[in-house]
């Protein structure tokens, strides 16, 4: 309809509300998806790391009451050595001849009766034991500087066997001078002895021996737990 005043003429027309509405919804559903948008969320401030603390472990220091070691005896020293008596001993093997010659004097007198000789010759076989007596034998004892000092004697004939089974001999007797068991027996001893001295004579066998005595003393030191640790030293 038109509606005209004065000389002007103007025509009424209603607005349309449509396209109105759309740009309201456009603009709440960019909204929408702007707020629910992970990206549009602010980023969380980062924490800050809590260090973490190790608990120090508490030592405990056990100290164990060791007993106090007991001292070594010259008792004990000897008791280990006990073994070691018989390997100790040196044996001296030999063979000995001998000529002899018994004659009769006249009453006690040194003139000798002619027809009193009785000659011959002996021989047989002997073993000299030569070694130390154990009894002899001494030890000082440093317990501190775990020293043992061991005092040897000097050897010696400790024992003169002779083989019976092979004494030969061979005499010529007198009929006016017979030699009985005793003769032979105070011979015998007569050329044991002079064997027994050669032999404590032989400096360089006497010598082997002192060396033979302290190897074996020292393989039974070393073998013995009550002398672990303990060194030896060997003097006259």
């Amino acid at each position: 309809m038109t509606e005209v005043k004065g000389n002007e003429t103007k025509t009424g027309k209603k607005l349309n509300p449509l396209p109105f509405l759309i740009i309201a919804l456009i603009f709440v559903v960019i909204a929408i998806v702007y707020y629910a948008s992970p990206l549009s969320k602010p980023a969380p401030a980062a924490e800050t790391p809590v260090p973490s603390v190790t608990p120090r472990p508490t030592v405990v220091t056990v100290i164990e009451d060791k007993p106090e070691k007991t001292k070594l005896t010259a008792a004990e020293v000897k008791a280990v050595l006990e073994p070691a008596a018989d390997l100790i001993t040196s044996r001296y093997h030999y063979t000995n001849a001998a000529d002899f010659d018994s004659v009769l004097t006249w009453f006690g007198s040194t003139l000798e009766n002619p027809f009193t000789h009785s000659k011959g010759y002996i021989m047989y076989d002997g073993i000299v034991s030569v070694g130390i007596s154990m009894d002899e034998v001494t030890f000082d004892i440093d317990n501190e500087e775990q020293k043992i000092t061991v005092h040897l004697p000097k050897p010696k004939i400790l024992a003169h066997e002779i083989d019976d089974s092979s004494v030969k001999s061979d005499t010529k007797e007198s009929i006016f001078n017979s030699l009985d068991a005793e003769y032979y027996a105070k011979l015998i001893d007569g050329l044991k002895e002079s064997t027994e001295q050669k032999v404590l004579n032989d400096a360089s066998y006497l010598k082997e021996v002192r060396r033979n005595t302290e190897l074996v003393f020292t393989n039974f030191f070393s073998a013995s737990e009550a002398l672990e640790g303990f060194t030896v030293e060997y003097t006259d």
